[in-house]
């Protein structure tokens, strides 16, 4: 009787000290996302095609690189200049200014902004145009 309660005993040590282990990895593992703020894209403007839209990104990833795509009617059009790198700061905030679409391409509406970065965050926001 006493050896089953030492082996009763024994396998419940080793369940105890495998479960905590397994905690313990699980909650320090390196390369986890740590961030506690998810991705977030506005912007600010008047929506009157051909005006001045500001960009505003939060709780991207630092450095990586965003691309900022406007759909309208299920159409992408990349926003801002063609080659421009709109690149996250340490803090996982990004800024970029460019102009709404212009008159003859853009469609009055609300239609969504995608920003995408290249490691993996992204963020959508309603963007109202005007008629021209």
């Amino acid at each position: 009787m006493k050896r089953m309660k030492s082996k009763h005993f024994a396998i419940m040590a080793i369940g105890f000290i495998v479960s905590f282990t397994l905690i313990f990895v699980a909650c320090s593992t390196p390369g986890a996302s740590q961030k506690s703020e998810l991705p977030a894209v506005s912007i600010s403007g008047n929506g009157v095609p051909g005006k001045v839209m500001e960009i505003a990104g939060t709780g991207f990833i630092p450095g990586e690189v965003v691309e900022l795509v406007l759909e309208m009617e299920d159409v992408p059009i990349i926003v801002g200049r063609k080659g421009k790198i709109i690149k996250v700061k340490k803090d996982g905030t990004f800024s970029a200014k460019t102009n709404y679409p212009h008159k003859y391409v853009a469609i009055p509406g609300s239609w969504d902004l995608i920003a995408t970065g290249d490691k993996g965050s992204t963020a959508t926001c309603k963007v109202q145009i005007k008629k021209p």
